[in-house]
């Protein structure tokens, strides 16, 4: 649901960056506007190469999605068919559920129920029938979070011919040196695929832009499964742009820390437990399915969105994106003035 009067609401339910794209990304997006006529390049040559400099990847494996969603679509369209086995979740990105039921996989799915999970556990499910295991890092909407050691052991448990994808969407927000996105492990494990989201910290989610990064065998195959231009001229140059102004991002990494801690130390409803989280979101646990409800409902004539995770099969939970420090400000408010 989104009030009526949307320049007046205040939204937290996608978790966008609602400090927008920088200036330089702004003016970049004006002056590509008069070149719309002319078809984007048919690979994303220069964003590519862009990724490759900003990360010091190789370009050649890259490979560019509207979205991290495309991304994840076209992972198992190339790597699975009807009947395989994948493992995710249950509280994970639900796009990882509703592809396989889309090419007809049978989904394992473990129970996070604790949200903070242990991997071991997580690795037991995998056998040799195994195609695929998904794995969110850290994870919407639960915010479990795992580090490069125990990655790299559940990394070395699971069978090499067992496709691992780990989602990134979120890494940006990290700013532990034990924390790993997954970049620099490609190399060393060949059956390993990073998705990385435009949508998050770089606040382009309108636009429509990710990417993935593996070896070139598996790139090489999820090519075959590449629409041509994909990807849109502006959606490129924008991203483009975001990846050169890193001040950009640092600032609003250091806003969205600041604006947490702020809002988590002054929600004040006995009505709700606040839980944080690594990335740009906390959760609102409440006693019960209807009052979770009744919450979202009062914060939406109040004219802010916030996401009951009902259909994650948390109907007690509400996610809560942290916005700006005004935006935050007035939120806090209306929560704390919440009454059933």
């Amino acid at each position: 649901m989104e009030p009526k009067n949307s320049r007046a609401s205040i939204r937290l339910s996608s978790n966008e960056n609602n400090d927008g794209p920088s200036t330089k990304v702004k003016t970049a997006i004006k002056k590509s506007v008069n070149f719309s006529n002319i078809y984007p390049e048919l690979d994303g040559e220069t964003l590519r190469n862009q990724i490759s400099k900003t990360y010091s990847l190789k370009s050649e494996q890259i490979i560019l999605g509207a979205g991290s969603d495309e991304v994840l679509q076209m992972i198992y369209a190339a790597f699975t068919k009807p009947g395989d086995e994948v493992i995710f979740t249950k509280y994970a990105f639900a796009m990882y559920a509703i592809y396989a039921k889309n090419f007809n996989c049978k989904p394992k799915i473990f129970n996070d129920s604790q949200f903070q999970f242990s991997l071991n556990e997580f690795a037991k499910l995998a056998s040799s029938k195994t195609k695929i295991i998904f794995l969110a890092n850290p994870n919407n909407p639960t915010g479990s979070i795992f580090y490069k050691d125990e990655i790299i052991k559940f990394i070395k448990k699971i069978n090499k011919k067992t496709l691992i994808v780990l989602d990134s969407a979120y890494c940006e927000y990290l700013q532990e040196k034990k924390y790993e996105d997954g970049l620099s492990l490609v190399k060393k494990f060949p059956n390993l695929i990073i998705t990385r989201s435009f949508s998050k910290i770089y606040a382009l989610g309108g636009l429509r832009i990710g990417w993935g990064y593996s070896s070139i065998k598996n790139i090489s195959k999820l090519y075959q499964f590449k629409k041509p231009f994909n990807v849109s001229r502006l959606s490129c140059i924008a991203a483009s742009e975001a990846l050169k102004d890193q001040r950009w991002i640092s600032k609003s990494v250091k806003n969205n820390i600041n604006n947490k801690k702020f809002t988590i130390e002054q929600l004040d409803n006995s009505l709700f437990k606040t839980k944080d989280t690594t990335a740009n979101f906390i959760l609102l646990e409440f006693s019960h399915e209807k009052i979770a409800n009744k919450f979202v409902k009062f914060l939406y004539r109040n004219k802010i969105t916030v996401r009951h995770l009902a259909s994650y099969h948390l109907p007690k939970h509400v996610r809560m994106t942290i916005g700006n420090l005004n935006e935050m400000k007035k939120t806090i408010k209306v929560c704390n003035s919440f009454d059933v």
